[in-house]
């Protein structure tokens, strides 16, 4: 009975000591977890206060604009606010906020769309852009399907992104990644973003994105038109882009420096079938502009591009190369664009104004060629003025842009030039309707006036 009871006495403290340890073991594994979740919980909360103390003061107005957001039309400053996830709207424009951008994991995001019915005066008119049908008279399309998505990874480090659904002819969609972007804002005077951006040239290439919510009119001015639309300019790129401001007091001095790449295709607008396939070299673009203090929604501004171009040129249905990269002509592409806008006090009054130089280099069959043959140069610019009033907001623009006959880069913009005139309803914080009549002059061309209605919305 001794041995008996001797030995069950051992094997109990052995079973108990074996108990201990393995509840001490999950104590320290949930002391552990606690720890781990407690440093994520003090992350949050120190993300939360950074964005706190940083949004307010923060003036950056996307991805790959300046530092200091362009004055803001009543129309779309709550919009772009939360669009961009950096900027405060001015307390002369600001409308009733929209609610929050939605919240998944972490990613906000928020969604653009439109519907658009365009009739014009003649059945030849120019190329079909978002989904309009060329040769028709009149036509219902879809235009851009915007979602903007971002995410904050540090209280300085973020990325944005930018997904576009365009419709196309027959009713096709094509995906176009707009913008995707790594931001790392280390102060004021030095925000730098990589990857793919929208261009600072001028003031309306970074100051509305695609989202036709965000402009007043239906349409993008033609010298600001997406270049895979038809506009002349080299909206979007790949590479780095640089912005902050200059300790300038009251001047408000900001500067932009960009460099990057990009492979232009440009449609041909006068319905020949064409694309032309641009071939760029690395491009730097330097922009300066002042928000003077004094003036307020006063913005006055300018910038310099400058690339390597080709002159290549596509079927866009057989998608034949009809000339060979080899043969092609190189080109010195210079771009000097100015302007000046103001929008305060229910007030939207923007002009630009832009220089585009075209000489020959190397392997050229021009290069030989007097300077007065060889050297295009095109002169552009559009004015646009509105004013709300209540819920409405009437508008005037007027466009220009004057092509030489002999461009060959440019033989299917010729001269054009004429005015729009329309209005935008808002019917509430996410509809908005707008209507818009147009008459282009076109050299060697009949005027072509068309009449377009859109519904935008957000969501």
């Amino acid at each position: 009975m001794l041995a008996s009871f001797s030995y069950s006495q051992s094997a109990t403290s052995v079973g108990s000591t074996e108990d201990d340890q393995q509840n001490i073991s999950q104590l320290l594994q949930q002391i552990k977890d606690l720890q781990q979740q407690a440093r994520q919980l003090q992350e949050r909360v120190e993300l939360l206060e950074a964005r706190q103390k940083t949004v307010p003061a923060s003036t950056a107005p996307g991805a790959s604009a300046p530092p200091t957001p362009p004055p803001q039309t009543s129309t779309q400053t709550s919009t772009q606010v939360q669009v961009e996830a950096t900027s405060e709207p001015s307390p002369d424009t600001a409308t009733p906020s929209l609610p929050d951008m939605h919240d998944a994991h972490g990613i906000q995001w928020r969604g653009f769309a439109e519907v658009d019915y365009k009739a014009l005066n003649q059945s030849g008119p120019e190329t079909g852009t978002y989904g309009f049908v060329p040769g028709s008279a009149a036509d219902f399309y879809t235009g851009d399907f915007d979602l903007f998505l971002t995410s904050s990874l540090t209280a300085r480090t973020r990325v944005i992104s930018e997904i576009d659904f365009e419709e196309g002819d027959a009713q096709s969609y094509k995906v176009d990644l707009r913008r995707l972007l790594l931001k790392i804002d280390l102060n004021d005077h030095l925000r730098i973003s990589l990857g793919r951006f929208q261009t600072s040239i001028g003031y309306y290439n970074w100051a509305f994105r695609s989202a036709s919510w965000l402009q007043t009119t239906a349409d993008r001015p033609l010298v600001m038109e997406y270049s895979a639309n038809g506009g002349v300019l080299p909206t979007q790129a790949v590479g780095i882009s640089v912005t902050g401001t200059v300790p300038s007091g009251k001047l408000g001095l900001n500067y932009v420096a960009e460099y990057g790449s990009s492979d232009t295709i440009r449609p041909d607008i006068n319905g020949d079938g064409l694309l032309n396939d641009e071939n760029n070299g690395n491009a730097i673009n330097v922009g300066f502009y002042l928000r003077p203090d004094y003036v307020a929604g006063l913005q006055l501004g300018g910038s310099f591009y400058h690339d390597h171009i080709s002159h290549l040129q596509v079927d866009a249905i057989t998608g034949v190369q009809l000339v060979q990269a080899t043969d092609s002509e190189r080109w010195k592409q210079s771009i000097v664009n100015g302007y000046a806008v103001y929008v305060s006090k229910g007030i939207e009054f923007l002009n630009e104004g832009f220089l585009i130089r075209h000489s020959p280099i190397q392997n050229s069959s021009l290069e030989n060629s007097s300077p007065d043959e060889s050297i295009f140069n095109t002169s552009a610019f559009y004015s646009q003025l509105s004013k709300k009033l209540g819920r409405v907001r009437p508008f005037v623009r007027y466009q220009y842009i004057n092509a030489s006959p002999r461009n060959v880069l440019y033989d299917d913009i010729g001269l054009r030039y004429g005015p729009s005139f329309g209005a935008r309803f808002d019917l509430n914080d996410y509809l908005a309707f707008k209507a818009q009549l147009d008459n282009t002059s076109r050299r060697g061309l009949p005027d072509l006036s068309g009449l377009h209605f859109q519904v935008a919305a957000t969501f």
